[in-house]
């Protein structure tokens, strides 16, 4: 595993772009503005850089290193550090992974570090040559435009789910299955991992929209109050999809219910159909000598002629309490209804 140090410094208006060798060429009491943004950290070089080069405290250098951090405010005399954390669903393979980022921001200088390359950090450093005013207007607006397309990420991710969401629906009432009852334990596992995710997000969002960071710029805060409302929208949207994802559990339960409920209607009838035809059967089947039909010629036809005529009774019987309908009824119904 190689630490990658990617550095871009606007020194005198002048835009710059390198590795680690530019660090040097920074002054912390300048109005140079610099970002270094450290990709797969290890500890020989990362601990050297934060604590002994940078002065960083050494619990927010460790926190840096750790992959379990959840998202953070810390406060220190000469920065602020923040721990984010962003996550990506694949909806179709039910797959999900979360990357954290940690930031160090100062007045004039950001780091950022992560594991995993990010599509975030990586767009934002393509724009930079040609758009230096992200650099130039502070590492505050730096990590703002940086954490603004963390947070726009979840929302194609939560359109995904609801789209499934929307398919199992209409699938359920055509034809309800084991698959979809599957699928969408799945789809709900998923959007419990983005609800873990952007809880503490949201909450770290709010401390820094109400000005709780130091080093965030008053003219900043109303971006950061924007991305706290798309992060309180996506929490909102989250729950909003979770409940509906309970009503269409409840949903296919009841169609699977009713279903069976025809099924076990319908074999009670026959059952009910079938006893009185047993005991025709069991009665005439006894070993008696002196049965009146025994020797009828027509015994055999009557029998099973009184055992038609009671099931088509007891159909018509059945037919007039309600207790069935047929195909034609069901369509007529179906028709008035629309």
């Amino acid at each position: 595993m190689t630490t990658t140090i990617r550095v871009a410094l606007l020194q005198d208006d002048r835009f710059r772009s390198g590795g680690a060798e530019l660090i040097d060429a920074w002054r912390r009491d300048s109005d140079d503005r610099l970002w270094v943004d450290i990709q797969e950290p290890v500890n020989e070089v990362i601990e050297p850089l934060l604590e002994t080069r940078m002065g960083f405290h050494e619990l927010a250098a460790e926190d840096t290193l750790s992959p379990n951090t959840l998202p953070k405010y810390d406060s220190f005399a000469q920065y602020d550090f923040f721990i984010f954390r962003t996550v990506d669903v694949d909806v179709a393979e039910h797959r999900s992974e979360t990357f954290k980022i940690a930031a160090f921001l100062g007045r004039n200088f950001l780091f950022t570090v992560h594991r995993c390359p990010l599509r975030a950090i990586d767009d934002v450093a393509r724009r930079l040559p040609g758009d230096k005013r992200l650099l130039e207007r502070g590492g505050d607006f730096l990590l703002y435009s940086i954490v603004d397309q963390m947070v726009d990420a979840y929302f194609p991710l939560l359109e995904q789910i609801e789209e499934c969401v929307d398919d199992i629906q209409d699938r359920i009432f055509e034809d309800a299955d084991n698959a979809h009852l599957d699928e969408l334990l799945h789809l709900k596992r998923d959007l419990n991992v983005l609800r873990r995710q952007s809880l503490p997000q949201r909450e770290l969002l709010n401390q820094i929209s109400r000005g709780d960071a130091k080093f965030v710029q008053q003219q900043h805060l109303i971006y950061f109050r924007d991305v706290y409302d798309h992060m309180f929208r996506i929490s909102e949207t989250i729950d909003v999809d979770r409940d509906q994802m309970t009503g269409t559990m409840e949903a296919y339960l009841s169609v699977v219910a009713n279903r069976t409920n025809e099924i076990m209607k319908v074999l009670t009838i026959f059952s009910a159909m079938m006893l009185p035809m047993t005991l025709i059967a069991g009665i005439y089947g006894m070993n008696f000598e002196h049965m009146p039909e025994l020797h009828w010629i027509h015994g055999y036809p009557f029998a099973l002629g009184l055992m038609i005529a009671i099931g088509i009774l007891m159909m018509i019987w059945f037919w007039w309490k309600g207790w069935i309908d047929f195909p034609r009824q069901r369509r007529k119904a179906k028709h008035k209804a629309l």
